[in-house]
């Protein structure tokens, strides 16, 4: 990955992209080689965070040949990326089920799988995509949403004409870096 990364950069084939293109080229070759199922992880903050030190080795390869330090660095990369997105994953996970328990046993009622699955596929939520998942009506699916939100699960937002329902353990945890 880190040669194929180290190739795809020195012979920087597009006028604007080659940086980022590289960056997905990564996570796309680790799940080619099955190294992860899929393409969670972002290299991409590790490269930025030491671009410094990313350039400085992509260079010491072109001029002196020193694949040793480009290659522990990428693989650097690949760890401590790893490292969060499993610590990412394994939190919202966490909070996943302590939201069903918190929906269960404070709002039964309103508890249904497929509720809570809606509102971890995405940070946000509206009335229109329970409708859309046929979980309720839309006074229904307003009912629930303001349940949510009045147990803390939730906060809601007006934009535009919409509401929309902020999972805030799901955000908080996707903000984190």
């Amino acid at each position: 990955m880190a040669m194929l990364h180290y190739q795809f950069e020195a012979i920087h084939p597009f006028s604007d992209g080659n940086g980022r293109t590289g960056r997905i080229l990564n996570v796309l070759y680790l799940c080619k080689e099955k190294l992860i199922d899929l393409p969670v992880i972002y290299l991409s903050k590790y490269i930025l965070d030491h671009k410094n030190e990313y350039y400085r080795f992509l260079k010491e390869v072109t001029e002196k040949g020193k694949w040793i330090d480009w290659i522990l660095f990428m693989l650097e990369a690949v760890n401590q990326t790893s490292t969060l997105t499993l610590k990412k994953v394994n939190g919202i996970y966490e909070n996943y089920l302590s939201v069903i328990e918190k929906v269960r046993t404070k709002a039964p009622d309103i508890y249904s799988h497929e509720l809570i699955e809606v509102i971890y596929n995405q940070t946000y939520c509206k009335i229109g995509i329970l409708e859309e998942k046929k979980i309720a009506s839309r006074n229904t699916a307003s009912k629930y949403l303001r349940r949510l939100e009045e147990l803390g699960i939730l906060a809601s937002e007006v934009v535009g004409r919409e509401t929309l329902y902020k999972n805030l353990s799901l955000f908080k945890i996707l903000s984190n870096r």
